[in-house]
């Protein structure tokens, strides 16, 4: 196998051992502040966890978020990078969780052009995955003209506009009733589902693995079980990849229920289950809202999404002596336009159907953008790649809040190839990051940094 001698790709390794899944970064912010400061740069953070650092006279802000989308079976953090050969190619996985190269790869880049440069500004946003929280929230002081975020994950796309979005969290509060006393628990775990990113993958219809499950409850329902608890999804922006419900069926429906238990085995581990609830609820109401909900793409404009929505969570929860069921789904657009139109008839419908919905989320879309910093970025991307071009992605950066903070800066956005972000097939493309270091050289070197 290659070896691959990158400054970056040792940082990134270091950073792999460091826990900083969203709202638990505090760990890696100490340690990125320690490493900057050894490189001679002035340090400054705000009240929302972002690190601001600074040497000489900076034309160039770089930018990138350090938290990761953590996916795993793992309950505490364990990032184990693997190698993986695949039709002659060279990627970095992690083992049995996601990798975090969205967006530790940026946070090494970084901090090794932090060490080498003598103009330099970068930025490290905090808990990005959890709803653009750091830059929503920044109070710094940047100086530089230009901000090269290095966020984008696609080696040959120069990024210069992006997808807003928001969640749409969704409640129904539900009577519950005792079970009959003759009943037969099953537990129903989905299984072998792919997940992936609700931006970038949302066009590849990828099964969500709630709507599969929902599915299968409605038809038990319909022959007779009872759902005692159903909960699913992993992170609000992942095509979830598990659900699990259990049911109780009384022992008059359980012929009914059997063909329908063993279709369920196609997608799910059914197993008879040790819970012994004397307590049901009436689930069809929250089904119909479930299956109301627009999920995947909703409009494309040359054959790419530019409104899409998935259904990333749903969460169980007693209140007295009521169930409370919450869903959230996470919508996307490139049009603020398309993105409130579409939010204001869900919201309509939902509420139509007795839910109480509310949006815990907004940010607006980073409409395209040229100037002088996308212009020589694309110029130098020529020289590197064979098929490089312009494109506005279906997935959300913070340089659509930041732009509105700082209407003054220019924007562009690069990054290598990572595979399946938000999952745990996420691997990154190592020619592409090869590549991505040599092109972020020449950039700050174009911009006058060494």
């Amino acid at each position: 196998m290659q070896e691959y001698p990158l400054e970056s790709l040792e940082v990134f390794f270091e950073i792999c051992k460091i826990p900083h899944a969203s709202f638990k970064t505090e760990l890696l912010k100490e340690w990125i502040k320690r490493e900057a400061k050894k490189c001679g740069a002035l340090v400054s953070c705000d009240n929302a966890g972002n690190i601001h650092c600074v040497k000489g006279t900076p034309n160039l802000c770089l930018q990138g978020h350090y938290d990761m989308v953590y996916v795993s079976k793992n309950a505490e953090f364990s990032v184990i990078p693997k190698w993986v050969e695949k039709e002659g190619k060279t990627y970095l996985c992690a083992k049995d969780s996601s990798l975090g190269a969205d967006n530790g790869i940026a946070v090494a880049s970084m901090l090794v052009a932090l060490k080498a440069c003598k103009n330099i500004e970068c930025l490290f946003t905090n808990d990005e995955e959890v709803g653009m929280i750091g830059a929503n929230h920044i109070a710094l002081n940047l100086q530089a003209p230009f901000m090269l975020n290095c966020d984008s994950e696609d080696i040959d796309e120069v990024v210069c506009g992006c997808a807003g979005g928001y969640d749409l969290e969704c409640k129904m509060s539900c009577a519950a009733f005792p079970l009959p006393k003759d009943c037969v628990f099953f537990s129903l775990q989905t299984q072998g589902f792919m997940g992936g990113h609700s931006g970038i993958e949302i066009h590849k219809n990828i099964p969500n693995a709630i709507l599969v499950l929902a599915k299968i409850v409605e038809s038990l329902v319909q022959a007779g079980a009872f759902v005692i608890q159903f909960n699913g999804g992993e992170k609000r922006n992942a095509i979830p990849v598990s659900a699990k419900c259990e049911i109780a069926i009384p022992k008059l429906a359980l012929k009914a229920c059997e063909e329908i238990l063993e279709n369920a085995k196609l997608h799910c581990v059914v197993t008879k289950s040790g819970v012994k609830d004397s307590m049901y609820f009436d689930v069809l109401p929250l089904l119909q809202v479930v299956f109301s909900l627009e999920n995947g793409v909703i409009v494309s404009e040359n054959a790419m999404p530019i409104l899409s929505s998935n259904l990333g969570i749903l969460r169980q929860e007693m209140q007295g002596n009521r169930v409370v069921m919450c869903c959230i789904a996470m919508g996307r657009g490139n049009r603020e336009s398309l993105m409130r139109e579409h939010l204001n008839k869900e919201r309509a419908k939902l509420e139509g159907l007795g839910a109480v919905v509310e949006v815990i989320d907004f940010y607006a879309p980073w409409e395209r953008e040229e100037n002088l910093l996308v212009e020589k970025v694309f110029e130098i991307y020529k020289k590197h790649r064979k098929n490089p071009h312009l494109k506005s992605i279906h997935a959300g950066l913070e340089c659509g809040i930041l732009k509105q903070k700082y209407p003054n800066i220019g924007f562009v956005s690069i990054g290598p190839t990572i595979l399946h972000p938000h999952s745990v097939r996420e691997c990154l493309d190592m020619e592409s990051l090869v590549s991505f270091d040599k092109i972020l050289k020449e950039i700050l070197t174009q911009f006058d940094a060494f």
